[in-house]
């Protein structure tokens, strides 16, 4: 089996277990909010850099509307991507819903798995966000997710999940 392992020009050689990442990534997906409602979206994710140690992180999402067509902005997300040379990776990521959260996990190729290692939220945050985990891959040339949220209100359990195409 061929892996097919992206590294972009000029990436610092500390990022090259995420180089495949780098660029910008559009598609659409499914949740459940944290009261129990299914929803659809849209995403634009990009991940970039700038010579050092890191990958920038920008995420936004809308709302489809019944045609499928994006209706209003459900939220950003922005952060730092940081691997270590023992395949473990970094992460912090801040919403516009009032949270930031720092996540840990391993590289495996491919597969990108992160758990929270602490979150913080404002007091105006619009969900009590307490833990998360994720898991990034590579699928066919697509970037696909899925995101487990837990809250005060209840466990672990998914909340996002898409498959995103390179732009």
């Amino acid at each position: 089996m061929r892996i097919d392992i992206e590294v972009p020009e000029g990436l610092n050689p500390d990022l090259a277990a995420l180089g495949w990442l780098v660029g910008r990534w559009e598609g659409t997906g499914n949740g459940t909010d944290h009261e129990g409602n299914d929803f659809h979206f849209e995403q634009r994710i990009e991940f970039s850099h700038n010579g050092e140690d890191y990958l920038y992180y920008a995420s936004q999402t809308f709302a489809l509307d019944d045609e499928g067509n994006p209706s209003s902005s459900l939220g950003m997300e922005s952060g730092f991507w940081r691997p270590r040379s023992d395949a473990s990776v970094e992460v912090v990521v801040s919403s516009s819903h009032g949270w930031t959260e720092v996540l840990v996990g391993d590289i495996k190729v491919i597969q990108i798995s992160l758990r929270s290692d602490a979150v913080v939220r404002s007091a105006s945050a619009a969900v009590s966000h307490t833990a998360g985990q994720r898991l990034y891959g590579k699928v066919e040339g697509d970037l696909m997710y899925a995101i487990d949220r837990a809250t005060e209100d209840h466990e672990l359990r998914p909340w996002m999940w898409a498959r995103l195409r390179k732009m």
